[in-house]
């Protein structure tokens, strides 16, 4: 787990925020919460490539550009659901529209981007298809009750695993999770393959 102060950044007025949970050189991690029917107001977003998990469920997001293009709808998402975004620098304000609060965790990786993919990477929460490029692994992790996680078959990579709304850094040869539930439980881990950029 994090041992960093969370920093709460408020985007505007609304109740929409965004609190840096983790910062490595391998990585930051956000965590970021919309609130039902909230606006943001316009903000940044640097070309990063990027994971997003989603700790929750989440309505559609009506997201709006400075130029005179069609807003873009993202659609309704799943609780663990995940996407790979290859990163580009945008500038934008964000609406929910279905009066449902939803959350995910930004994976911002500030390692070298190799082979990125020409569009989103996405995975539904039933899809355990893993996803490997130059740059990093994806992959779910099943993990029966009361016991230790399978360990990664390439422990000598760093990897950021969420389990639930939690995540953990795990550093290269760290152990596996321990799984305390009375019940299965997936991780997403995702496996950083390059190096930081310096």
């Amino acid at each position: 787990m994090s041992f960093l102060i969370p920093i709460l950044l408020f985007l505007g007025t609304s109740k929409t925020d965004s609190k840096v949970e983790f910062e490595n050189a391998w990585v930051r991690i956000v965590r970021v919460h919309y609130m039902a029917h909230e606006k943001t107001r316009y903000h940044d977003h640097p070309a990063t490539p990027t994971v997003y998990v989603y700790t929750t469920g989440g309505g559609r997001l009506r997201i709006l550009h400075d130029d005179p293009e069609e807003p873009v709808i993202r659609p309704a998402v799943k609780a663990n659901s995940i996407r790979f975004n290859r990163g580009a620098m945008e500038h934008h304000q964000v609406e929910e529209m279905d009066g449902v609060a939803s959350e995910y965790l930004r994976l911002e990786l500030k390692i070298e981007p190799i082979d990125l993919p020409e569009k989103d990477v996405r995975r539904a929460p039933d899809d355990s298809t893993p996803f490997e490029n130059g740059m990093l692994r994806i992959l779910r992790v099943n993990c029966p009750a009361n016991s230790v996680c399978p360990a990664s078959a390439h422990p000598e990579n760093p990897a950021v695993e969420v389990i639930g709304s939690r995540f953990r850094w795990v550093g290269p040869n760290d152990r596996s999770y321990s799984n305390p539930a009375k019940a299965p439980i997936s991780i997403v881990r995702v496996e950083l393959k390059s190096k930081p950029v310096r």
